[in-house]
Formats: C-alpha cells, sequence, structure tokens
C-alpha cells in the first residue's frame, strides 16, 4: 500500500505515526538513500519497480509510480500547503509546480495508469488536524489491510 501526495502534505508524519500503531510504514527517501536509485533528486523508477519493499505502507511523493496494491493520495488546503513549502524554503515556482500538480491531479491519473480506479483513495485533509488525519487513514489502511 503507498501514501502519497505533493510535499507538505503530511506522508512522513503519517507514516511515522502508523509505525508507532505497529503499522510498518516506510519513507522510500529513507530506504532508497544509500540504493543509488535516487540521484541528485531524480529517481529511476524502472529501477525502483523492481525492488521488492517488505512493508505494510510505503510513502513518498512518488510512490504512486510503483507497484501497490492501493494508493492513498493524501491532499490539503493550498495555503496552508503553500505556508509549509515556505517554511521549508520552497522557491515560488517549485510551490506553484506543486500546487498546480495538486490541482490537476496529476497523482491520480499516474496511479491510474497502474491500478483500476477502486484501488486509489483520496483523502483530503483540509480543515483536519494530523490527528484527524491520521485516524481517518489508519481507519482506511486497516480496512484495506483486510481484502
Amino acid at each position: 500500500m503507498c501514501i502519497t501526495g505533493i510535499p507538505a502534505t503530511g506522508k512522513t508524519t503519517l507514516c511515522k505515526m502508523l509505525n508507532y500503531s505497529g503499522i510498518q510504514c516506510a519513507s522510500l527517501n529513507e530506504v532508497l538513500k544509500n540504493t543509488g536509485i535516487i540521484s541528485d533528486g531524480i529517481v529511476d523508477i524502472d529501477q525502483l519497480r523492481r525492488l521488492e519493499l517488505k512493508y505494510d505502507v510505503v510513502e513518498s511523493h512518488y510512490s504512486h509510480m510503483i507497484h501497490c496494491k492501493y494508493v492513498i493520495i493524501i491532499k490539503d488546503d493550498e495555503n496552508i500547503l503553500r505556508k509549509r513549502m515556505e517554511q521549508r524554503g520552497y522557491g515560488n515556482e517549485k510551490i506553484n509546480e506543486n500546487i498546480e500538480a495538486q490541482r490537476s491531479d496529476i497523482i491520480y491519473y499516474e496511479a491510474l495508469d497502474l491500478l483500476p480506479e477502486n484501488h486509489i483513495f483520496t483523502v483530503n485533509a483540509s480543515g483536519m488536524d494530523i490527528n484527524e488525519l491520521y485516524g481517518t487513514v489508519k481507519k482506511l489502511i486497516n480496512e484495506l489491510l483486510k481484502k
């Protein structure tokens, strides 16, 4: 199962919370750090897809491009995302590019290239704090793990 979304949607924080609750979650950025699959911020998707990942859940802004049984896309309010990305030091161009990616649902359509529509779920975190988002995502993950 994969959790994805544009940067600053809460994927990594969710993953840490899932691990704490006993659901094995890994950040692809951490897993791939020393593999050569990521070089200068560029991900070799072909190599990535050949990896055997033994986690209940993986997260990253590109995890939907690997072979997952289910994809959960996290979205959030554009103004909140913009502030978070600014705090991370993202430039205006990169922020706008990410916001446009969320608006255009590019992640959904990329996931749809690999999965049927009923295996792709979108969670809109607008108005939720991290604990509410975690509760929503954990409930969904638990339901999907039973299938």
